[in-house]
């Protein structure tokens, strides 16, 4: 087992970086449940767009037409609610794996999955109110969208970990951030953009067989369905470990935050928490490590007051008898 982190507040570059190394200190563990949730729901994906009608070759009476058209709107809805409710669960899944690097502990990806699956209602419940009061805040004006995005960013690891549902959750993700708006749009922007290079990259790589393909739709949408879900593998596990060093973070800078009553929440084993440093920056075996970049100027973990020990010698002379 290894040792929990010593927390302290980070800066943009720090929680982008313990994202990333989070990310390549549990990549097995979330790759494995992220591609065990992403795999059957492309495959499904595929399997339904498959199966709608050709309204090419139905377009010759209304009722026909028509007929299609909704059918492949409720295959789109379909479709649409298939990956809410996978991408919540992988997310969940994630946020599973990295609370662990902090307590210190070890869970593979079948007790990441269950953790997700016990708070899936919920987390299915949060992740729609928010993406459809974030889409209406898009349609009005670009603006309150990504201020809505960003303010409730760290909403989903507010309900996996400390446990108030849907709007309360919201509420909590908006007082964290509060006062930290700019610097947590920052790292997600960051965030964001390393993982739509990501994606694009497949894209690219996809493009050959697509254009090959583009005249065979069952190749054209495997295609599609293969290289999607090797970008969604490898994306939504990065972009999770960033959203919890984030929330971690804020609630570091703000409150007193306790790495026990965490383990508890996500079903750690008692005792399981004991103080240490992050074990995945040191390159030396066995040896201790922290945070990579040392800790912001001015900022001392340290109770206040003298330190503990023997006094100085006084400067004064000794005097006689």
């Amino acid at each position: 087992m290894s040792t929990p982190a010593q927390l302290r507040p980070l800066g943009i570059g720090e929680i982008l970086d313990a994202g990333i190394k989070v990310y390549r200190s549990r990549f097995a563990t979330m790759l494995k449940a992220v591609a065990v949730v992403i795999v059957p729901v492309q495959v499904l994906n595929v399997l339904i767009t498959l199966s709608l009608p050709d309204t090419s070759t139905t377009a010759g009476t209304t009722t026909t037409t028509s007929d299609s058209e909704w059918a492949g709107i409720a295959a789109l809805l379909l479709i649409l609610v298939i990956n809410i409710v996978s991408s919540a669960l992988a997310e969940a899944a994630c946020l599973r794996a990295v609370s662990d690097t902090y307590v210190g502990t070890e869970t593979g990806w079948r007790e990441s999955l269950r953790f997700g699956f016990r708070r899936l209602g919920s987390l299915v419940w949060l992740t729609l109110i928010h993406g459809v009061i974030v889409l209406l805040g898009f349609a009005a004006c670009v603006v309150p969208g990504v201020w809505l995005y960003v303010a409730w960013s760290v909403a989903v690891p507010v309900l996996l970990i400390e446990g108030p549902p849907g709007f309360q959750a919201l509420r909590r993700s908006f007082d964290l951030v509060r006062r930290r708006w700019w610097p947590t749009a920052g790292v997600l922007i960051l965030a964001n953009l390393l993982a739509t290079a990501v994606a694009a990259g497949f894209g690219l790589l996809s493009l050959p067989l697509l254009l090959v393909g583009r005249d065979n739709e069952f190749v054209y949408d495997l295609a599609r369905a293969v290289f999607g879900s090797v970008a969604t593998i490898l994306t939504i596990p990065f972009v999770a470990a960033v959203v919890a060093v984030i929330y971690f973070d804020l609630r570091v800078r703000k409150e007193g935050f306790d790495l026990q009553l965490m383990a508890q929440r996500i079903g750690a084993p008692d005792g399981a928490v004991a103080p240490g440093l992050m074990p995945w920056t040191s390159s030396a075996p066995g040896a201790g490590g922290g945070w990579a970049p040392p800790p912001p100027p001015g900022w001392d973990p340290r109770p206040t007051g003298p330190p503990p020990g023997p006094r100085p010698p006084s400067s004064a002379p000794p005097t006689g008898p």
